[in-house]
């Protein structure tokens, strides 16, 4: 009996000792032993330790969306007017259809603050509109609209190249063309819906400029030569794109090209001799005959737009009076909307290599004129040199390259634009 009391006793005092070991314990887990905050759980533990994960979390502020135009809104702009923003939370879904039922592809911001369409809209077409946005905690909101465009009493065309004619390829030295039938005021807004996407990624720019006929044109070329094997998808989403005086594009156009083997012609006017490489490679060196005294050659690069075997040749079409008039001229590679070509000249026999006596195209031999013709296609490059006439104006064919890179990026409607 002694000894299990003693050992009742020395449990309780052992067990005393561990109870007083707790408080301690707890106190030390405190934030750095600073007073405990009133309402903090007993240990000295928050209820939202761990991340603000608790239960007394606040919930998410509503999302909340606004569609411009309103609700019924008529005679709306085409470009630049539909949005839909979320004031609050995110968008989630954007839905835009006409009243045919097509879809209007858009594009959401990286902060899903705002989705915008990626292309004018049709003018005199009725829309709608569902969208969505999301609050933090996944609540949504729904907001719709129905509205209904302008409808368009001028409108303006355009031509382009590369075209069908040119096929599915284009030489190093070719461009993106676009010629309009009238006069573009807001050459931004146009601009705006133009859209050039290479593989590998090149650095490139649109330049406005007036054709050789006095109308607008924008055109897209890269800094230096397409490298060889690129490819190329270009768009011109121009149906409802307003031109800056209440005239309207109808049409959306564009198409995808890959770029050829490199070549590159060098006519030499001192020498009177055309080389031509090919990715680099010199691979024929043909005598010629370019534009005499009277009539000089233009200079500087000038892109093969063109070609066709048997053309006639009348001086008149090109301001000469009545110079000449020559009927099937044989492989003419067209070289100027002036009117340069380089052609078979058999007339001037005995002159190719010694004697520039033509006005002011480039004169082979028949037999070399085929192998030049042969060659070449459309996009492909003459590097005109060592010439008195100054360089091809840009709007003169594709004479773009005649113009310094920094000059050309300038040239753009949105050249400093954020």
């Amino acid at each position: 009996m002694p000894r299990f009391t003693g050992a009742t006793r020395t449990g309780a005092a052992r067990l005393a000792a561990g109870l007083l070991v707790v408080p301690l314990f707890l106190t030390a887990c405190s934030s750095g032993g600073d007073s405990k905050p009133e309402g903090t759980p007993s240990g000295g533990i928050s209820a939202d330790a761990g991340g603000g994960g608790g239960k007394n979390k606040p919930p998410a502020a509503p999302a909340a969306l606004a569609v411009t135009p309103a609700d019924g809104a008529k005679s709306v702009e085409t470009d630049g007017v539909l949005a839909v923003n979320a004031t609050s939370g995110k968008v989630t879904s954007v839905v835009v259809t006409d009243d045919k039922g097509k879809t209007v592809e858009g594009t959401t911001s990286p902060d899903g603050a705002k989705w915008t369409p990626k292309t004018p809209l049709a003018n005199g077409a009725k829309y709608t509109v569902a969208a969505k946005a999301a609050n933090a905690d996944g609540a949504e909101v729904t907001a719709n609209s129905s509205f209904t465009t302008i409808a368009a009493t001028k409108t303006f065309d355009y031509s382009f190249r590369p075209d069908e004619t040119d096929g599915d390829t284009l030489g190093v030295g070719g461009v993106i063309s676009i010629k309009f039938d009238k006069p573009i005021k807001d050459k931004a807004a146009i601009e705006r819906n133009l859209s050039v996407v290479s593989e590998p990624a090149t650095e490139g720019s649109w330049s406005w400029l007036k054709d050789h006929d006095g109308n607008d044109r924008v055109d897209y070329r890269p800094k230096e030569y397409w490298k060889p094997g690129t490819k190329v998808t270009w768009a011109a989403n121009l149906a409802g794109a307003k031109s800056g005086d209440g005239t309207y594009g109808e049409k959306n156009r564009g198409g995808t090209f890959t770029v050829r083997d490199s070549i590159v012609a060098t006519a030499d006017l001192a020498t009177k001799h055309m080389t031509i490489a090919k990715n680099g490679q010199v691979i024929h060196n043909l005598p010629i005959s370019a534009g005499g005294p009277s009539y000089p050659t233009w200079t500087g690069v000038m892109v093969v737009m063109d070609k066709v075997d048997g053309i006639r040749m009348n001086s008149e079409t090109v301001g000469l009076a009545n110079a000449y008039d020559i009927d099937n001229v044989r492989y003419a590679v067209h070289l100027s909307a002036s009117g340069t070509y380089s052609h078979a000249a058999p007339w001037n026999e005995g002159k190719f290599g010694k004697m520039n006596d033509s006005h002011g195209c480039i004169g082979l031999s028949t037999a070399n004129a085929k192998i030049f013709f042969d060659l070449v296609n459309s996009g492909d490059v003459v590097e005109v040199i060592n010439g008195t006439e100054k360089k091809l104006a840009p709007g003169n064919g594709f004479g773009d390259w005649n113009i310094d890179w920094e000059t050309w990026r300038k040239g753009s409607a949105l050249a400093g634009a954020a």
